[in-house]
């Protein structure tokens, strides 16, 4: 990390907690700052202490016992109070943390960030480092503290002699012994990360019930043992290895601390014996000595953190620039269109995913007319889902164009273009909310219109499913939920689908394998209810609808079918058509035809 990048981590680390809770910063900076003069001054008033007895000096006496009794008070006064706030404050950063990522991750506009092991990587860094990141703003203060209480402890010990401050100057030197310590374990780390991310999956997986039955069905259970301790031997012999380094370092700074202070103690005795210092002064040097070591292991340890810190602002810093840069490449300002009058053309349209060699869809030429209704067919990989997604502008094209009546899609507002499209998805998120806001947040602005609601769920086959919820709308899904009510897969899709149906007349409803979980009847009933509603709609906006189906029967009723091969289009034109044209369309139905015979 080049300094201008270190500066930058350090201004986010410093500036994040005075976002999160100003006021709370402040005053915690306050109380450790006096906390921090607590053994500088009873030193010092101990010093007075004894000078006072030693020459019968009242004035001195009680200076040293008030410095005393008023730093103890303020000990314990600042003691209670500092860790009322050190935990406000973290609670405080938590949560403004976690809020920062869901703003950060989800205002990147599309989806592509995860596939990209870059990312990722950075990403589960972060994840990783929440904890520390809440803690940020105590070992923030931690450094005040040392800074603070060394700083007053030089003061103290240069008043009785210069080359004192000797001890304090060495005493500093520790830092760098625990910055070079903390670099270390942070490049093991570093090193290490994507075989953490496949311990971390390992883990959710034995932890997810969803996995428990292949789990006990294939008796996984000693082989994810294995691979765990196999995954925690690399990292503990990593992690033993940097810290071994960083102790030997660290070693050979504390051995000449320890003999300066010992010569430090042995110098102010002789300064006394000759007169040039008091009994007080000696006693100042040997107490302050190890308060001073204390600052100085705190500075050590802060310097550590420093080091610690600025790694894990970098990357939270890198994922930040990551989404700015990708939300300022969306430069589409214009209006999405009402209504489709001619038609989506894809020209020469080809994408990959980032860092990969070879492209996932290349040639793809297809014009998709408007108000149509049209099937996706083609084996497993064949680009289906990723066609689905470029529509969507979940990805954009990396070559070629899609236009929606001759205009480039990356010109139109990304927010307009989706508040226009509508779809269902093979992998759908279980929503664990109340079952009217989870088919509800379709769209949005119609969240809270429970005949809306109803419609949709009418429209997306789910109305059995609502009526067999005690509650109805307002029953919350899921087990996690103490009152919730789990679904079935096919129970769960339904409410997919309702989902998909909620916004009105969309440009496009894109239905990627939309009845995986339904039998063949139900998804062959369901798909008629789609054709009928997207003829409807396609009068009113030319709205198109895009069906995923490996299930001919259903297919067969779309306007068109494109037949897709390892990321081409090998095949297009109406069901009629494609099977009098004999080729591998006509194939796959008579072989599908002929296993329900």
């Amino acid at each position: 990390m080049n300094a201008p990048e270190t500066l930058r981590s350090l201004s986010l680390w410093v500036s994040t907690a005075f976002r999160a809770a100003p006021s709370t910063t402040v005053g915690l900076a306050v109380a450790v700052a006096f906390q921090a003069l607590v053994a500088p001054a009873q030193a010092y008033g101990l010093a007075q202490l004894l000078d006072g007895i030693a020459h019968d000096d009242d004035g001195l006496i009680k200076l040293g016992a008030a410095l005393i009794v008023a730093a103890l008070f303020c000990f314990s006064l600042m003691a209670g109070l500092t860790q009322m706030l050190e935990r406000t404050l973290s609670d405080q950063v938590h949560g403004y943390i976690h809020r920062d990522l869901l703003r950060m991750s989800s205002g990147i506009p599309g989806i592509g960030h995860h596939e990209d092991p870059r990312v990722a990587d950075k990403l589960a860094h972060v994840l990783d480092d929440v904890d520390d990141m809440a803690q940020s703003a105590t070992y923030m203060m931690q450094i005040v503290a040392a800074g603070v209480g060394t700083c007053s402890a030089a003061v103290l010990l240069a008043s009785v002699h210069p080359l004192l401050i000797l001890l304090p100057v060495v005493g500093m030197a520790r830092a760098r012994s625990a910055a070079f310590a903390a670099r270390l374990r942070h490049r093991a780390i570093d090193r290490l990360m994507p075989r953490a991310r496949v311990f971390g999956r390992i883990v959710e997986i034995a932890a997810t019930p969803q996995f428990g039955v292949e789990i006990r069905a294939f008796g996984m259970r000693a082989f994810l043992l294995q691979r765990l301790n196999e995954l925690a031997n690399e990292f503990s012999a990593a992690q033993r290895r940097a810290a071994l380094k960083g102790q030997k370092y660290e070693f050979a700074v504390r051995l000449p601390f320890g003999i300066i202070y010992g010569l430090c103690i042995a110098f102010a005795v002789s300064l006394a014996r000759d007169g040039n210092a008091t009994p007080g002064d000696v006693a100042l040097v040997v107490t302050l000595a190890p308060a001073l070591e204390s600052s100085s292991r705190m500075m050590a340890q802060s310097v550590g953190t420093v080091a610690n810190m600025m790694q894990i602002f970098g990357r939270y810093r890198w994922l930040n620039d990551y989404a700015i840069a990708a939300c300022a490449e969306q430069t589409g300002v214009a209006p999405a269109p009402t209504a489709l009058h001619h038609g989506i053309t894809i020209r020469e349209a080809e994408f990959r995913y980032p860092g990969a060699d070879r492209a996932v869809l290349s040639g793809v030429n297809l014009f998709l007319p408007a108000g149509s209704t049209i099937a996706l067919v083609g084996e497993n990989g064949a680009g289906k889902s990723t066609l689905v997604k470029l529509l969507a502008r979940l990805y954009d094209v990396t070559d070629g164009t899609i236009e929606a009546d001759g205009v480039d899609l990356r010109t139109l507002s990304l927010e307009a273009w989706r508040a226009r499209v509508s779809a269902c998805f093979q992998d759908f998120t279980r929503f664990q909310f109340t079952a009217g806001e989870s088919i509800g947040i379709g769209d949005l602005p119609r969240i809270d219109d429970e005949a809306a609601v109803k419609e949709a769920a009418i429209r997306g086959g789910a109305t059995q499913t609502l009526d067999r919820l005690p509650r109805g709308i307002k029953q919350r899904l899921g087990k996690e939920f103490s009152e919730g009510m789990d679904l079935s897969g096919g129970q769960w899709q339904r409410m997919a689908l309702a989902r998909a149906c909620m916004r009105r007349d969309p440009l496009l409803l894109l239905l990627d394998e939309p009845a995986s979980a339904l039998d063949p009847e139900a998804e062959y009933a369901l798909f008629e209810r789609f054709a009928a509603a997207s003829r409807d709609a396609a009068r009113r906006s030319g709205g198109i609808t895009i069906l995923v189906s490996h299930r001919f029967s259903t297919v067969r009723m779309a306007d068109y079918v494109i037949v897709m091969d390892r990321g081409h289009v090998t095949e297009y034109g109406s069901h009629a058509e494609l099977i009098a044209a004999d080729g591998h369309y006509a194939e796959l139905y008579r072989l599908q035809a002929k296993a329900y015979l």
